[in-house]
């Protein structure tokens, strides 16, 4: 009978947050062991309401929720790879130490969230508003930030190492330690951004804009070159970059 109190208590328990409990077959119970689980919003909802939800520890991988609304929502340390908030709003969301790797936030609203120590390799940010969200020490390499707004944020210690990163914008932003190894930076803009002691290697820097930069003497430039319409102090010099293979270059002087 005990047992029987007890099976039931999990079972309304487990009901009442969402969870479905699949049915045993008769005689399962003799050859049964402990699976571990935890809570979760899996699925497809477009448009869901998620406000103030803590959903702090739980997996939401491959979930469904584009232009959800999960504003002052905590996901600390939320599994969601794969997870879908295309058109979302975020606003002063917690993500810290989430694990959103390949996750589509593309056109999502993200301001004053935090994604300090997050996992966002190869997601999807593309058009995102991310202004003055903190990112310190969140990785993004291979991730796509296409026409992102990064302007305010503070993202010491990120790295987006592999990212496209065009025609991004980091007006402004706190990005000492930074790490763009490798990245795709045509059109950028880091204009007023703090860069002490970034990482820009391994590049072409074209069309990148770093009006009023500072720091940009601790730079580490290493086997970057300098592309057409990129601005850079005369204090920075660069090695112009070689003509791409098959690129036709047209002078109208």
């Amino acid at each position: 009978m005990a047992m029987f109190k007890t099976g039931l208590k999990l079972a309304v328990a487990a009901i009442s947050l969402g969870v479905m409990v699949p049915q045993q077959a008769p005689g399962a119970q003799e050859n049964s062991h402990y699976v571990a689980w935890s809570p979760s919003y899996g699925g497809s909802c477009q448009g869901c309401d998620l406000r103030g939800r803590n959903m702090s520890g739980w997996d939401i991988s491959n979930a469904n929720y584009p232009d959800a609304d999960i504003s002052d929502a905590l996901l600390r340390g939320t599994r969601a790879v794969g997870v879908t908030f295309t058109g979302a709003v975020a606003l002063n969301t917690d993500f810290r130490q989430a694990v959103l790797d390949q996750a589509k936030f593309n056109d999502a609203h993200l301001e004053t969230s935090r994604f300090d120590k997050a996992s966002l390799m190869n997601a999807d940010l593309s058009r995102a508003v991310m202004t003055e969200t903190k990112m310190r020490g969140a990785v993004l390499s291979g991730a796509t930030v296409r026409r992102t707004d990064f302007s305010n944020a503070d993202a010491k210690r990120a790295d987006f190492s592999g990212a496209n990163a065009a025609n991004a914008l980091f007006i402004g932003a706190r990005l000492e330690n930074a790490i763009f190894h490798n990245a795709v930076l045509t059109g950028a803009s880091f204009e007023g951004a703090n860069l002490t002691g970034a990482q820009f290697t391994d590049m072409r820097l074209n069309e990148v804009d770093f009006t009023g930069a500072t720091g940009l003497e601790t730079v580490n430039f290493a086997n970057s070159c300098l592309a057409s319409g990129t601005i850079l102090p005369e204090t920075i010099a660069l090695d112009p970059c070689p003509p791409l293979d098959g690129t036709i270059i047209l002078d109208f002087d």
